[in-house]
């Protein structure tokens, strides 16, 4: 009886052993996903916080850097097989070029979840490259001609309609902006992106000049054709005539519209969020304007996320980012406090109904957007030379808007992308 009374406390002794090795072992296998991002807003909080109530275990250290070095951080880290960051935002027309570089985990194996979550065929497009998928579609985005209403009245202007029928050419806008300006205000127009090709590749496509890629594989540069050189020449005269300031970022012209010293300016849905935490502004949207004999277009893409194939904790990105975009809570959660459009289904239903309060103050956000969106939307041209291509777009729009003549800074970028786009074949 003593020896059997013995063996029932060993049996008892060797339980409770096990019970704490693995409350244990659980509590130190608290794992820590990078998250490298380029938004110090906050509006990861939310997702974080929701995700974090499922999954105790994993923290999500996010990591901000700089729009301009995100891409330089992933060139240098990952793709030196630096396995600290698990999670990183791709954009989405450098997905051809980071995936050839072996920058981004495949998702095959995910590709029908995707499917299924986002139910889009451009949203799939958009993240997949070489027949395969390699992020998880995030965002889309869409684009308005916000206005001040003050500005507009001061001048006797009356504020552009907001019915798709009724889309202003960019010649008006012009004509507007300079009375604006003239009645008091201190810029007439300015774009967000002053020199980002995402937003700036909608006056070239709408002039009828194309996306600036063409041929095989889209490795061939076009950016000095005629439609290509007037509509460069008009931007530069924005900030030539003093309609636009010069000297300053895409970080800064938000708030140059929030203070209220622009008349017109050209956001996406995301600045909707920033204009309404701000007491007495007075504005209104409108569609995005376009030139007078060529068609409507509107920007549109946005970031994805993506995995690092050498990431130190794979599944557990694999966790954090499938529950923020293929979930419609997570999905939801990373619009609120910017709304960006969600691409997973059941969250962009949600999120249609968001602005329906806003209709009487800023007018038919969402009826513009649905239709930007299915009509006018054309997304950057996925190719693997894609980041050449956009960092020598960029730097010729900057000379540009500094003054240097349109053909001439055109001709120059033509030139070193002929070299630099050769490479990529």
């Amino acid at each position: 009886m003593s020896d059997l009374i013995m063996n029932r406390r060993r049996l008892l002794g060797a339980m409770s052993l096990a019970t704490f090795m693995l409350t244990s072992t659980s509590a130190l296998a608290e794992t820590t996903v990078n998250f490298l991002i380029t938004h110090s807003d906050g509006r990861w909080a939310e997702v974080v916080e929701a995700f974090n109530k499922q999954h105790p275990d994993i923290t999500i250290n996010i990591q901000v850097v700089p729009f301009n070095d995100l891409i330089t951080a992933i060139e240098t880290r990952v793709g030196r097989g630096d396995s600290s960051i698990d999670l990183f935002y791709a954009d989405t027309p450098r997905i051809a070029a980071m995936s050839s570089q072996g920058y981004l985990l495949n998702l095959d194996d995910r590709r029908q979840m995707i499917e299924d979550a986002v139910q889009s065929d451009i949203a799939m497009s958009m993240v997949s490259a070489g027949g395969s998928v390699w992020a998880y579609p995030m965002w889309t985005t869409s684009q308005f001609l916000f206005y001040n209403r003050d500005h507009l009245a001061a001048a006797g202007i009356e504020a552009p309609s907001a019915a798709i029928a009724d889309r202003m050419t960019w010649d008006k806008v012009v004509a507007d902006a300079a009375a604006a300006q003239k009645a008091g205000a201190p810029w007439g127009l300015l774009f967000e992106q002053v020199d980002r090709y995402y937003q700036l590749q909608a006056l070239f496509e709408s002039a009828g000049g194309g996306s600036g890629l063409t041929g095989e594989n889209m490795l061939e540069a076009d950016i000095t054709n005629d439609a290509w050189v007037k509509a460069a020449q008009w931007y530069g005269d924005l900030f030539e005539s003093g309609l636009s300031p010069r000297g300053i970022t895409p970080g800064q012209t938000t708030d140059l519209f929030a203070r209220g010293e622009v008349s017109y300016f050209v956001s996406g849905p995301w600045s909707i969020g920033a204009f309404e935490a701000v007491e007495g502004l007075n504005y209104g949207i409108a569609p995005h304007p376009y030139f007078e004999g060529g068609k409507p277009v509107t920007a549109t893409g946005s970031w994805a996320l993506a995995i690092n194939p050498a990431a130190a904790n794979l599944e557990a990105a694999r966790t954090f980012a499938e529950f923020a975009t293929l979930t419609e809570e997570g999905s939801r959660l990373s619009t609120t406090l910017v709304p960006n459009v969600p691409m997973q289904h059941e969250a962009l239903a949600e999120f249609q109904t968001r602005f329906d309060d806003l209709i009487p103050k800023i007018g038919p956000a969402m009826e513009i957007m649905s239709h930007e969106l299915a009509n006018t939307a054309i997304p950057r041209p996925t190719s693997t030379g894609f980041i050449v291509f956009e960092t020598e777009i960029g730097r010729a729009f900057a000379d540009i808007r500094n003054g240097e003549p349109a053909a001439e800074v055109l001709e120059a970028t033509q030139q070193r992308l002929e070299g630099l786009l050769a490479r990529q074949r």
